[in-house]
């Protein structure tokens, strides 16, 4: 069976990306695999906000962490759920790291056919014409990555 891997991040682009996979999956009757990555809470995020960061950093790190995990899973939920994958085997992930480290992981390690991904997300650091997480992953991918516009 082929394996699809849908990185989102509640972007335009991810939503239009994961429906386009949804539609490739059931042309080929592949495995859909979602996955959402939170980004490992940093100092830098504290110091952006003016606030004592060795402090905050090491009080808040953890509650932080649990509440990302948190809105990230609800957010990934009602994606999949909106989708009309019910014939499918879909699997959803939340994991916590750099975002393209993490899918390149998983798709390497699990051998993954094909990822489908939006072509820029929700970060503030976005390239004129392809999102930095996306040319990563382009760039350094064991399978074919299909881009969708947003």
């Amino acid at each position: 069976m082929k394996k699809i891997l849908i990185p989102v991040d509640g972007s335009v682009a991810s939503e239009k990306a994961a429906k386009k996979a949804v539609e490739i999956g059931k042309l080929i009757n592949a495995e859909l695999t979602f996955v959402t990555v939170v980004n490992t809470p940093t100092e830098d995020k504290y110091s952006y906000f003016g606030m004592n960061v060795e402090h905050a950093f090491i009080a808040n790190c953890e509650e932080m962490l649990k509440n990302l995990i948190r809105e990230e899973t609800k957010m990934l939920d009602i994606l999949v759920r909106n989708l009309n994958c019910d014939d499918l085997m879909t699997t959803k992930r939340v994991v916590v790291g750099k975002p393209s480290v993490e899918i390149l992981k998983i798709a390497t390690d699990e051998k993954f056919d094909l990822i489908v991904m939006g072509r820029r997300g929700l970060s503030n650091m976005e390239r004129i014409f392809i999102g930095s997480i996306t040319q990563k992953v382009i760039s350094q991918a064991p399978c074919p990555v299909m881009v969708v516009n947003g």
